[in-house]
């Protein structure tokens, strides 16, 4: 069943916070010679009913620069039915580096990963999420902005 995009409630239930329970979520975008990358990304939080966001430690390389011509990326969450909300989410969306939104996502993530940019030298990266499939307690799922 298809329905409406909207990430709050039971998917932000799952999603934020979740490296406290060592459920980090994957992160997929293309590198400028063509070849994918993944990476784990325990900051990621819902920004918003259709936007997710993490933070880079850096700004002048990695996932910043890459999206700004590839924007498109994947993320990967797998709970594993220890969290609440679904046990499994596949989003597409398209990312970007938006300085505008450090404060929030800075003030979103847990404490451990702060501490892996004291100095606050990095940016945040928001995904325009287009897509989530999924599944939770109550079968599979497919939202669609």
């Amino acid at each position: 069943m298809t329905s409406t995009l909207d990430l709050t409630g039971d998917i932000a239930s799952a999603i934020d916070g979740a490296v406290l329970d060592g459920k980090t979520l994957v992160v997929g975008y293309v590198k400028a010679d063509g070849s994918p990358s993944l990476s784990f990304r325990g900051s990621t939080l819902v920004l918003g009913p259709q936007q997710l966001a993490f933070w880079s430690r850096t700004t002048d390389s990695g996932i910043p620069v890459e999206v700004a011509d590839r924007p498109a990326v994947s993320l990967l969450y797998y709970g594993g039915g220890t969290r609440p909300g679904p046990m499994f989410l596949s989003i597409k969306g398209r990312a970007k580096a938006d300085p505008s939104a450090n404060d929030a996502v800075w003030d979103g993530m847990v404490q451990a990963e702060r501490d892996y940019d004291p100095e606050r030298k990095g940016v945040a990266i928001v995904v325009d999420v287009d897509q989530v499939d999924g599944a939770g307690a109550d079968g599979y799922f497919s939202l669609t902005r």
